[in-house]
C-alpha cells in the first residue's frame, strides 16, 4: 500500500543519515484499536431515527470531546463507526477529529483476511435528523443559502488512502427514503509536507431536503483488514445564510492533548516519584482561527484525587498583540520562535496520590465556540511505568530472529518487577503471530545503552484481549525480580523472524528511551514515538522488607544486600566447617563457586550488576537459596 512505500522510504532515509543504514526498524498500520471496545456507548449510538427529536440549525461538531470519549456525541450522531481522537490528525482546526479507517466500531477489522488491494465500504458517520422544514417563524427554502461545511485530511499520522479508496458525503431525502451522494474525494498519497486540512462547502439546495427529517452522512471506502486508509474529519457545521466568502472561524481553541504532568513518563508508580520527575512546565498548543490577533487569557487548575484544589498560578493575558492567526503565524508562540508555549511550573505534589486532574482553560472575547476552550487531563499514578499515552497510531517491529527491543526506565527507590504490559497488535496479512514466541529480558545499565542481562524469562506468546477498553495484556515474570535504584532496560528478545507488531504512540516522542539490536549491536531508535511496553512494579511493598523477612526464616544471611564488590555470608552450625557457596545468575547459570566458612568475606567484583541466587552446599546443611542484588 502507499503507506508501506512511504514509511519504508522515510525510515530508510532517516536511518541512512543517522545510523549508517544498518537498521531493521519497521513500521506498519495497526489491525486493531485499543481505545474502541466500549459496548455501552455503542448501544447508545444505535438508537433508531424515529425515536430521536430532530435537531435545529445551526448544526456544529468539532469533536473537541475527544480527550474523554472515543465516540461521536449522541447529541449529534447515530450509527457511527468512526474513531474520535486527538492522535491521528496533524494540525487539526480544533481539538479532536473523527477518523475513518478499516476498523469497525469495536476497534477490529471488518474483514481481517481482506487482501491489501481490496477497497470496500467501511466506516460511516450519520447525523441525527435535522429540521430543515420550518421554525415557528420561518419556512426553509433553497433561497436560505443553507450549506454544510467541513475540513478533511488524508493520512495524518496514519496511512495514506489509495486512489481506489474514498471519502464521501451523502444527503438523505426523507420523502423518497433515499440517500444521494453529493461530494467525494479519491484517496491519494500526500507529500511529506502536506499536512493540510482542506475545506469543503456543499449547498443544501434541493427542495427534497427541506424536511424535518433531513440527515447527512460521511462514509469511506478502505481496505477493511485493519487501521488503514485514514481520513480525518473536523469542524462540521450546517448553517443558514452561509455565503461563499464566509470562511473565517471566530474561534480560539486547543488542538492537542497537553503534555504530561511528569517530565519523563505519562504514568509511573507514585512511590518512584520525586521532585526531579515533575515536569517543570506544561506544553500546550493553541490555535487562533480568527483573521486577526486576539487577546486571550489562560489558566490551569489542579485538583487531587479527592477533588480538592491545589494552588496554581494564573498565566494571565498573552503578550501584545495576543494570539496571532494560525494561517499566518502558526500555533501561539508568544515572544519565542517555538510553535508552542510553556506554562508555569507545577505545584509540589502531595504524598500518596493516585491521580491529579488538570483543567486547562483559554478565554477569548468574541469566541463563538466555547467547548474547545477547555481541556482536561488526568495524571494517573499506578503500579507501572509508561511513556505512551495509552493509544497507538502505528505498529513497530523488527523482523530478524533473535532481535532485541529494550526501553529504558529509571528507579528512584528499591522496587520489584513482577510483570510487563505489552500491546501486541495482530498482523494484517491474514496470519497471526500467536505462535511466535519471545522472552522477557531485563538488562542493566551499560552506560548509554543496555548492558548485561540480569533476567531472562522462559518463552512467552503474544496475547490479544478483545471486548475490553484500553486493556493491555500483562506478561508475568516466572520469578519476581528485585531491582535496586538505578537505570534498567526492559523489553523482549523475539524467537521468530516475524515482526511482533508492538503499538507505537506517535504523539509522545520518547525515541531516546528505545533501543534495538538485530545484529549484535545496540542502537538507539530513529523512529519518533513511544513504544507500548510498560513494566509493572511491586511484587511486595518493599524489596528491602522482602529480603529481610526471607533472611529471618533462613539458615544463612547475606550482607550487605544489595552489595557492590564484597559480600559476607553467615550461617549457623559448625563455624569452622567449610561449605561451598554457589552463585547463580537469573538465567540459572552458575557463575561463581567459593569454599567458605561462616562470616567469610567474598570478592564479587568480577560479577556484573544484577540479581543472583546463592546456594550453600555442605555436610548437614540443607537450606534454600538466597537472593543477592549487586548494584554499583
Amino acid at each position: 500500500m502507499g503507506f508501506y512505500k512511504r514509511i519504508f522510504n522515510i525510515i530508510i532515509l532517516i536511518l541512512a543519515l543517522n545510523v549508517s543504514g544498518f537498521s531493521q526498524e519497521q513500521l506498519r498500520p495497526l489491525s486493531s484499536n485499543i481505545n474502541l471496545p466500549v459496548i455501552k456507548h455503542q448501544q447508545q449510538l444505535s438508537k433508531t431515527t424515529s425515536t430521536l427529536t430532530p435537531l435545529n440549525l445551526p448544526f456544529f461538531d468539532d469533536f473537541s470531546y475527544a480527550y474523554y470519549s472515543p465516540y461521536p456525541s449522541v447529541n449529534n450522531w447515530i450509527d457511527s463507526n468512526v474513531y474520535v481522537n486527538t492522535g491521528f490528525a496533524i494540525a487539526p482546526i480544533s481539538l479532536g477529529v473523527a477518523t475513518f479507517d478499516g476498523l469497525n466500531k469495536k476497534g477490529y477489522p471488518y474483514s481481517i483476511n481482506a487482501p491489501q488491494s481490496f477497497s470496500g465500504g467501511a466506516d460511516t458517520l450519520k447525523s441525527r435528523p435535522i429540521n430543515l422544514h420550518s421554525t415557528t417563524t420561518h419556512t426553509y427554502s433553497p433561497a436560505d443559502s443553507i450549506h454544510i461545511s467541513f475540513y478533511y485530511q488524508a493520512e495524518g499520522n496514519g496511512e495514506a488512502p489509495e486512489p481506489n479508496d474514498s471519502l464521501c458525503l451523502d444527503f438523505f431525502k426523507p420523502r423518497q427514503n433515499k440517500w444521494k451522494k453529493v461530494w467525494g474525494v479519491k484517496g491519494y498519497n500526500p507529500s511529506a509536507t502536506d499536512t493540510n486540512f482542506y475545506r469543503v462547502r456543499v449547498a443544501i439546495a434541493d427542495t427534497a431536503y427541506c424536511d424535518s427529517l433531513f440527515q447527512f452522512r460521511f462514509r469511506n471506502k478502505a481496505t477493511t483488514s485493519g487501521s488503514l486508509d485514514h481520513w480525518n474529519l473536523d469542524y462540521v457545521q450546517i448553517k443558514q445564510n452561509y455565503f461563499y466568502y464566509d470562511t473565517i472561524l471566530d474561534d480560539v481553541s486547543f488542538v492537542y492533548k497537553p503534555s504530561s504532568f511528569l517530565k519523563n513518563y505519562s504514568v509511573m508508580p507514585y512511590r518512584q516519584f520525586d521532585s526531579l520527575e515533575r515536569a517543570p512546565k506544561f506544553r500546550n498548543y493553541i490555535r487562533n482561527n480568527f483573521s486577526t490577533a486576539k487577546f486571550s487569557s489562560y489558566q490551569y487548575t489542579v485538583t487531587d484525587e479527592f477533588y480538592s484544589p491545589i494552588a496554581t498560578d494564573l498565566y494571565g493575558t498573552f503578550d501584545n498583540p495576543g494570539i496571532r492567526p494560525f494561517l499566518t503565524d502558526g500555533y501561539y508562540a508568544g515572544n519565542a520562535a517555538l510553535p508552542v508555549f510553556t506554562l508555569q511550573p507545577l505545584p509540589k505534589l502531595t504524598p500518596n496520590a493516585t491521580f491529579f486532574t488538570i483543567k486547562h482553560v483559554v478565554s477569548t472575547p468574541s469566541d463563538l465556540r466555547k467547548d474547545n476552550d477547555t481541556l482536561v487531563h488526568v495524571q494517573r499514578f499506578s503500579d507501572y511505568y509508561a511513556y505512551d499515552d495509552g493509544s497507538a497510531e502505528l505498529g513497530y517491529y523488527l523482523n530478524t530472529y533473535g532481535a532485541k527491543t529494550a526501553v529504558r526506565f529509571t528507579l528512584n527507590v528499591i522496587d520489584t518487577l513482577k510483570s510487563v504490559r505489552i500491546y501486541f497488535d495482530p498482523i494484517i496479512d491474514g496470519t497471526t503471530i500467536q505462535n511466535s514466541s519471545f522472552r522477557l529480558i531485563v538488562w542493566d545499565n551499560g552506560g548509554s545503552q543496555p548492558g548485561s542481562i540480569i533476567y531472562k524469562d522462559s518463552l512467552m506468546y503474544p496475547t490479544y484481549i478483545s471486548g475490553g477498553y484500553n486493556i493491555m495484556p500483562t506478561y508475568t515474570l516466572t520469578s519476581c525480580l528485585p531491582l535496586n535504584i538505578g537505570t534498567y532496560y526492559i523489553g523482549i528478545q523475539q524467537t521468530t523472524n516475524k515482526g511482533l507488531n508492538i503499538g507505537l504512540d506517535k504523539n509522545t516522542n520518547h525515541m531516546d528511551a528505545l533501543y534495538y539490536d538485530n545484529d549484535g549491536t545496540w542502537r538507539q531508535s530513529a523512529v519518533p514515538g513511544s513504544l507500548m511496553i510498560n513494566p509493572v512494579m511491586g511484587c511486595t511493598s518493599s524489596v528491602t522488607v522482602s529480603i529481610a523477612e526471607h533472611e529471618k526464616n533462613s539458615k544463612f544471611k547475606i550482607f550487605p544486600n544489595p552489595a557492590q564488590n564484597n559480600v559476607t555470608i553467615s550461617f549457623a552450625g559448625n563455624q569452622i566447617e567449610n561449605v561451598i557457596a554457589e552463585f547463580y545468575n537469573s538465567l540459572g547459570e552458575m557463575v561463581k563457586s567459593s569454599s567458605i566458612m561462616s562470616n567469610d568475606n567474598i570478592d564479587i567484583s568480577n560479577l556484573s550488576n544484577g540479581l543472583y541466587f546463592i546456594h550453600l552446599k555442605g555436610n548437614n546443611l540443607n537450606v534454600s537459596s538466597q537472593k543477592l542484588i549487586i548494584c554499583r
